[in-house]
């Protein structure tokens, strides 16, 4: 008889294998973030899957947002309907889904399908990732790419080929063009990921012309792209706590014709009415102090001698 867990551990770690990472398959931001918070649950030593149960409150706690409902059953019911294709070549490949998930009085139970088995438990090889870095993403391909890289993360460097790249994170085909490609995925990954997450990718060009990847050319079109990257010291949690710590109580810089900073208890205010920021401005400034940090810290040095 399969045992349940009935809560949610704190284990903010999970596995996968190379295999399921890189097969075909496409995830929305919020089957993501549900699918990785899952993932978690299952531990190194386990054989097989269990029904985890656990509640509402939580599965929010541990993706660190509050969730509706309707939201979640959306969610839920949308991930159900995802192929998960492993493909190995055209007379060897593997089409899965989730398996099961129902919700009954703010309790959730929900279990992996048995022929995800080889890809998620005993693993040999498998790529291990913080789920707390990945719900901070705003990007819906942000968070496969930022895997793809993690695989890779001992070399510190990932050649994509366009096109496999294209079906592996099957997308639309208002993005099948290069340059909307570029725009709207790549660049939006690299932007993610180098906010929010342990990892880096190296600016290959100048802070005026930034150039985030190599790009390869095969004729006049580009067929593929080469990230560089290292351990991420300066994310946006590691820019906030930097902040706290060694600039409190002095101006940081204007925003919005508002003179912003920071008390000694880590939160931003106002420095003329010294009224506190509402959570969703503090956020939103602390983006943009994060964007313009390499400005914001020659201002600061300039200014205060520091």
């Amino acid at each position: 008889m399969e045992t349940k867990s009935h809560s949610l551990t704190s284990q903010h770690y999970f596995r996968q294998s190379p295999e399921l990472l890189n097969g075909k398959y496409h995830l929305t931001k919020g089957e993501g973030d549900l699918l990785y918070a899952l993932l978690t649950e299952i531990q190194k030593e386990d054989e097989d899957f269990k029904d985890y149960t656990f509640s509402k409150s939580q599965l929010e706690l541990k993706l660190g947002v509050k969730l509706k409902t309707s939201d979640l059953r959306k969610n839920a019911r949308s991930l159900m309907t995802k192929v998960f294709e492993v493909y190995r070549n055209q007379n060897d490949w593997e089409l899965m889904g989730f398996s099961y998930f129902s919700y009954k009085n703010a309790q959730i139970t929900c279990r992996f399908d048995k022929a995800m088995k080889p890809y998620l438990l005993e693993l040999s090889q498998f790529i291990n990732a913080d789920i707390r870095h990945i719900v901070q993403m705003k990007g819906q391909y942000s968070q496969r790419i930022y895997l793809m890289l993690k695989e890779q993360f001992k070399f510190g460097k990932r050649k994509f080929y366009i096109k496999e790249l294209m079906e592996q994170l099957e997308v639309p085909k208002s993005f099948k063009v290069y340059a909307d490609f570029k725009r709207k995925v790549l660049m939006k990954a690299v932007k993610d990921i180098n906010k929010f997450t342990d990892i880096e990718i190296k600016n290959l060009g100048t802070s005026k012309k930034p150039k985030f990847f190599e790009e390869h050319k095969s004729v006049r079109k580009i067929e593929a792209v080469t990230f560089y990257f290292k351990k991420n010291t300066n994310d946006l949690k590691v820019f906030i706590e930097h902040i706290r710590k060694e600039y409190t109580n002095i101006e940081l810089c204007m925003i919005e014709e508002k003179i912003i900073k920071c008390s000694e208890n880590g939160v931003l205010y106002n420095g003329e009415t010294m009224k506190t920021f509402t959570k969703e401005v503090s956020q939103k400034y602390w983006d943009k102090m994060w964007e313009m940090r390499e400005e914001l810290f020659h201002s600061l040095a300039k200014r205060y001698h520091l």
